[in-house]
């Protein structure tokens, strides 16, 4: 699919976990937000979303500095 979205917009050139599940967990947030929007014509709270989200990227990046700094990844 066009290069895996040519990387997942990747800098680094490859598509990771912490980019793929990040991207995975903000269009099914996009979606959920979406619909309580359009179901009580108001905003929810954001900061658990955002903490949550947050979250998979940082734990994916910290996976990959271990692994790095372990010398199993280069």
């Amino acid at each position: 699919m066009r290069q895996f979205l040519k990387q997942l917009f990747s800098e680094s050139g490859e598509a990771s976990f912490s980019r793929t599940g990040s991207f995975l967990a903000l269009l099914l947030a996009c979606g959920w937000v979406s619909y309580i929007v359009w179901k009580t014509h108001a905003l929810p709270s954001l900061q658990g979303l955002t903490l949550f989200i947050g979250t998979l990227y940082g734990l994916g990046k910290t996976g990959e500095t271990v692994q790095r700094i372990a010398g199993k990844k280069q």
